[in-house]
């Protein structure tokens, strides 16, 4: 079989460069295991991060990267009774993360794209207590865009936010994880405020539902422009992506008792100081969260509304198996709203 495997990271100024196709033996299942031929690939910012070295430790030049997927079932290991060939599954990229109280550092021990072979070949193997069968209602691109987004969206807007009917939800910019995020607050009842510096981009936002939006380039202070917006109420929940050197401005949208999940760093760095006054934080009785992805459970429970509300993930752009490496590079440009996708 064929499978894209890094190579030697951080390879030419984006990372992608180091990227080859590499012929392998077919996979076997083990006790406990399922053999899955892949549908489609989604693409994560992290997947570019895996790329340039700037995530994961000593990792192999024959991992195979991608951490969400979508693939049928067609072989079982032994003991495998839950699956069937023929099952559309995905599974979560932490694939030892059942529950929602099941989080250690341990977990990064098998993370698919990462620590673990990812979802960008032929055939992969995984183990059935962490794959979730796909119901027919959910069509191949939107559950392999599913996994990561669908994971980390739950744990930050709902297990974490409480998120619901009334609530006014915020994502910053437009990428995978703000769309679905929009996507899913709107499905169960919510409002939703959401920035970029497009307005077309903001334009196709308010096409999905979104009743605030704000370019930050036009409105560097965009959070006196939602609090404009929305008769100055501010945000309940925030699923943020700027990360802490935007923290001030995110908790100014917020409102009193507002709950953060902080996900990325798209404004700076993991690693930089939180720009927020302590006084404003808890001013507002706000609570922030760091969000490591989500469990099984979680995304189980984001599918169960995704089937049942017939949600579609938008994806911008659709490439070949072997044009994998031009999949990347569309992502690193920036330009794509909702998700990249890789057929095979």
């Amino acid at each position: 079989m064929r499978a894209w495997e890094i190579g030697p990271r951080n390879c030419g100024s984006r990372g992608i460069d180091g990227l080859r196709l590499a012929g392998r033996a077919e996979p076997q299942p083990g006790p406990g295991e399922v053999l899955v031929r892949v549908i489609a690939a989604g693409l994560n910012y992290r997947d570019l991060m895996v790329l340039r070295g700037q995530y994961g430790a000593a990792l192999p030049e024959t991992r195979v990267p991608l951490s969400d997927g979508v693939g049928e079932v067609i072989a079982l290991g032994e003991g495998v009774t839950d699956l069937a060939p023929g099952d559309r599954v995905i599974a979560p990229h932490f694939l030892t993360w059942r529950d929602d109280a099941g989080y250690s550092p341990a977990v990064f021990a098998a993370d698919m794209g990462v620590s673990a072979d990812g979802w960008l070949a032929e055939r992969i193997v995984l183990p059935a207590a962490a794959a979730l069968r796909v119901p027919a209602s959910v069509a191949d691109l939107t559950a392999a865009s599913l996994a990561v987004v669908g994971a980390t969206v739950w744990h930050a807007m709902v297990a974490f936010g409480g998120a619901g009917a009334g609530s006014l939800v915020l994502a910053q910019g437009t990428g995978g994880v703000s769309v679905f995020a929009l996507l899913l607050a709107k499905a169960m009842g919510a409002q939703f405020a959401i920035t970029s510096s497009s307005d077309e981009k903001l334009e196709r936002a308010r096409a999905l539902g979104a009743d605030f939006t704000v370019n930050y380039r036009s409105r560097p202070d965009w959070s006196a422009a939602l609090l404009e917006a929305t008769g100055g109420r501010g945000a309940d929940v925030v699923v943020d992506t700027l990360g802490f050197s935007a923290l001030g401005e995110t908790i100014a949208a917020c409102a009193p008792n507002a709950r953060i999940g902080t996900i990325g760093a798209l404004a700076g760095s993991p690693q930089d100081v939180a720009s927020a006054s302590q006084g404003v934080l808890i001013g507002k009785n706000i609570a922030i969260k760091g969000i490591a992805s989500g469990s099984r459970a979680m995304l189980e429970a984001a599918l169960g509304v995704v089937a049942e509300q017939g949600i579609a993930i938008p994806v911008d752009h659709e490439f070949a198996f072997a044009d994998a490496p031009a999949a990347f590079a569309c992502l690193d440009s920036g330009g794509h709203f909702g998700k990249v996708v890789i057929l095979l």
